[in-house]
């Protein structure tokens, strides 16, 4: 069972957060209103470059884009700072939706060329979680 945590370090390992602060951005730039009928309109009821300011103004407010943009930026600095072998630990425990497991991560060590036991890489990855819980 994963928790809140383990959720987050995922998004960020696969790139699901990059691509959710994506999918907002454009949602907010690339916005075509529709009329009653439901065919697309050109006309937004603005000049052009003031609804771009006013999109970009929201978008700037969005909380749920500031929060991912916190959690990128935190997460990176803490990513960043740790060696290959320790990010290939994190890679291979958040590959995909639910993960290696343990095991599967040793063999996947092994055959890189990584003798790291299995206690010792479940130490990294823990510590690792904890340092984000702590951050956020």
């Amino acid at each position: 069972m994963t928790d809140k945590t383990d959720k987050i370090i995922s998004d960020y390992i696969n790139g699901r957060t990059q691509a959710k602060i994506k999918a907002i951005e454009c949602r907010y730039l690339y916005r075509v209103k529709q009329d009653n009928l439901g065919i697309r309109t050109a006309y937004k009821g603005t000049a052009e470059p003031e609804g771009n300011t006013l999109d970009k103004e929201r978008m700037e407010e969005d909380k749920e884009l500031i929060k991912l943009r916190r959690i990128l930026e935190l997460l990176g600095a803490l990513y960043n700072t740790l060696t290959i072998s320790e990010k290939r630990i994190i890679e291979l425990r958040c590959k995909g939706y639910d993960g290696f497991t343990w095991y599967r991560v040793a063999m996947e060590l092994e055959s890189a060329g990584i003798d790291i036991p299995i206690k010792r890489a479940k130490r990294i990855y823990f510590s690792f979680k904890a340092d984000v819980a702590r951050a956020l």
